[in-house]
């Protein structure tokens, strides 16, 4: 293919221009993250430690599987593969271990490819069996760039550029026509005061960029099939190629985009509405291959997907389009050249581009409701920071083409000699909209090679049987995981703000530790089953949020907190640590237990703990416990002392450890109580899994007490008796 050289020149200038500002784009994309994407949940969880070998291990996801693309291994920690089944069946991947599993931990890697846009996903986690996993949480890879994503997204650039050109082209010849069948970008008006030689040499130009740009648009849409292909199969053979291609809408959708376009070319000379028909067509095509065919609702998502790019292909396609064709003309025909297209052709494109400008500003408002959930998406995440980057570009254009259509086009059209300086900024404010137009589309490319913007990923379609039970998962960003005994069983939440107030997810559990049908009711705000002892919530602002448990014909009230200090997680970490620190350097110090599984079941402890190593415990039961190290002996009621050697030695160190379990920390509040400031903390680990809420002197950085929640207990600790002399000696047996 081969430009003319006022074009060439022009490209080459715009292509530093869009360099600079993709390089900008791209700060603001995050390396890898870690947290919950299209990926749910597993059975065994991540970090779990189970009793039994699992006769399955399953994997849940937001969206359909391809079957033949997802895969999964099992492996020892550190070890060699455990021979396993792999099988996936709409929204869940299955790992069939061939034999039972032997004692140890074990890593599962696995990488999904959705049917619904194509999107290939992949993560590790581990689980324990009778020993703990390698990790609690669950690692997903979710940067756009990872594994060739670089690749990725400069192909849907150069394809979405291409694209936009050709649209542009098409559709505006369809649009601009005149009824006398003038071209809009060349006029008789024009022709008359170029001259035919110019105006054939602009019509000329016209038609062999047109073919070029198809040629181009094909190409690129042949390339990027085969790369999303490859990359979501790990393979470009022709096989793994034919099962994402084949297999699904995804890959069907990326083949009839390139079909859409050649046939677009082919028919543009002979029947032009017809091929701005078929480019119409293929950014449909686009709509159906991203992120829009997997949101929900997905008609009305799919259809103003396809609005926003139709409409931005007119806008910033068209603004591209008419300086591709013009620019040799303009540079080499001097002012008069430039008066004709200032009076003539400029005017003609401001009839379309202001109400296309209109569109993509609606569509693209709906997309990011759809996409982001919530408004904080746009800084807690990487897809919400390339959309940022994205909007500020597309305002940039907006200034750009406000400030040389509106405000300085009128003044030069007006004025019998405008002057030169002005002319010539006119010129290079209109030059300037393609430059940040095309970084536009880069920044577009780049948010569709996310796995899943975050929105979808809250609000993705899963029926309750897919994630029943759910598995237990980290508090996101901004969340807060707190949970209570409430009669017999267990009540957690994940609790986040919104505009009016607050909302997430209710889990109830039995003694066993097990999700429980029992049902549960507030008074206020909304209750909706998301499965067995899964609810989602909403409620209006609030300290706590209220929930009642039914069980054993009774209805019992827990009280959650609610309340928080946003932003507070790193605050809260540093407290956690700093009294962490205090308690294990005290030289003694009495502490108070109290366990209940439930109304009518209490049992009270006593603890006397002398530093290094020496504890001496005596609960309301009768039994008496003194452990020195590695020695222990044990007393009930006034029965002889024998010895009872602990299973692992006692230190104050080991004693006093809370950050292992605050896989999400959370500082609830800072007030006064009985004269001192004292810092609330909300610690939460899933793998355990337990809940925990202390409460630090601020002044000593000391724990003063405790509330810790499994799923079958709930255990209130008090601190006191601070450095006071103890002396644990041990006892005397005879």
């Amino acid at each position: 293919m081969t430009f003319a050289h006022g074009g060439a020149r022009w490209l080459e200038s715009l292509s530093r221009k869009i360099a600079c500002l993709v390089a900008l784009g791209a700060l603001a994309v995050p390396a890898p993250a870690y947290g919950h994407s299209a990926y749910l949940g597993s059975t065994p969880a991540a970090g779990a430690r189970v009793a039994d070998s699992p006769n399955r291990i399953a994997l849940r996801f937001t969206e359909p599987l391809n079957a033949r693309l997802s895969r999964a291994e099992l492996r020892r920690a550190g070890g060699a593969r455990v021979e396993a089944a792999v099988s996936a069946d709409a929204r869940t991947m299955l790992v069939t271990p061939a034999r039972r599993l032997g004692t140890g931990a074990y890593v599962v890697k696995w990488r999904s490819v959705s049917t619904e846009d194509g999107h290939p996903l992949q993560g590790t986690f581990s689980f324990g069996l009778r020993v703990p996993a390698v990790a609690a949480t669950h690692t997903i890879e979710r940067s756009p760039l990872a594994n060739g994503g670089w690749a990725r997204a400069a192909a849907r650039a150069v394809l979405y550029a291409a694209l936009a050109l050709l649209s542009a082209a098409l559709a505006l010849a369809v649009l601009l026509t005149r009824r006398d069948g003038a071209s809009w970008l060349v006029p008789p008006e024009v022709a008359s005061e170029l001259g035919p030689e110019r105006a054939g040499a602009l019509r000329e130009r016209a038609a062999t960029l047109r073919g070029e740009v198809g040629t181009l648009a094909v190409s690129a849409a042949v390339a990027v099939a085969i790369i999303d292909a490859g990359t979501a199969a790990g393979s470009f053979a022709p096989a793994a190629l034919r099962d994402y291609l084949f297999a699904n809408v995804a890959g069907g959708a990326r083949l009839a985009l390139g079909g859409f376009v050649l046939a677009a070319v082919l028919t543009a000379a002979r029947r032009p509405r017809l091929a701005a028909a078929l480019a119409l067509a293929a950014l449909g095509a686009v709509a159906i291959s991203g992120h829009a065919n997997s949101a929900e609702p997905r008609a009305a998502a799919l259809l103003n997907d396809w609005v926003h790019l139709a409409a931005g292909s007119v806008w910033l396609g068209g603004i591209a389009w008419m300086l591709l064709v013009w620019t040799p003309t303009l540079r080499g025909g001097g002012r008069a050249a430039r008066r004709a297209a200032m009076r003539h052709v400029l005017p003609t494109f401001g009839r379309v581009a202001l109400p296309a400008f209109a569109l993509v500003v609606v569509s693209g408002t709906v997309s990011a409701v759809i996409e982001l959930g919530e408004p904080a998406a746009l800084w807690q995440t990487g897809y919400g920071a390339a959309l940022t980057v994205k909007v500020a570009l597309v305002a940039v254009v907006a200034v750009l083409s406000y400030r040389q259509a509106i405000r300085l086009r009128p003044q030069l059209l007006a004025a019998k000699e405008p002057p030169r300086a002005e002319e010539r900024r006119h010129w290079r404010l209109l030059e300037a909209e393609p430059a940040f137009g095309a970084a536009v589309i880069a920044a577009a490319a780049l948010l569709v090679s996310f796995p899943l913007p975050p929105g979808q990923a809250v609000r993705a379609d899963v029926p309750a049987a897919a994630c029943d039970p759910c598995p237990l998962r980290t508090p996101d960003r901004g969340e807060l995981g707190v949970a209570d005994l409430a009669g017999f069983g267990v009540v957690a939440a994940w609790i986040r703000r919104t505009q009016r107030g607050l909302a997430g997810e209710l889990r109830s559990y039995d003694l066993s530790g097990e999700p429980s049908a029992a049902p549960l009711r507030r008074r206020r705000g909304t209750l909706a089953s998301c499965g067995i002892g899964c609810w989602t919530f909403t409620a209006p602002p609030a300290d706590t949020l209220d929930v009642e448990r039914y069980e054993r014909g009774s209805w019992h009230r827990v009280a959650l907190p609610a309340r928080w200090r946003a932003g507070g997680s790193g605050q809260a970490r540093a407290l956690l640590e700093r009294a962490q620190r205090t308690m294990r350097a005290l030289r003694s110090v009495r502490e108070s237990e109290r366990v209940t599984s439930g109304p009518g079941t209490l049992a009270v402890t006593h603890y006397r703990v002398q530093a290094p190593d020496r504890l001496d415990s005596a609960t309301s039961s009768g039994p008496r416990r003194i452990e020195i190290g590695r020695r222990g002996w044990l007393r009930v009621g006034a029965g002889p002392w024998e010895t009872s050697s602990p299973l692992v030695p006692f230190t104050v160190k080991t004693w006093f450890r809370w950050t292992p379990f605050a896989e999400a920390a959370e500082l609830l509040d800072v007030r006064i109580d009985r004269g001192r400031r004292v810092a609330r903390l909300a610690l939460f680990d899933p793998a355990t899994p337990v809940w925990q809420r202390l409460t630090v002197d601020l002044s000593s950085g000391r724990v003063l007490s405790g509330v810790a929640i499994s799923r079958a207990h709930r255990i209130t600790q008090r601190y006191r008796a601070f450095n006071r002399p103890v002396r644990i000696n041990p006892p005397q047996i005879r």
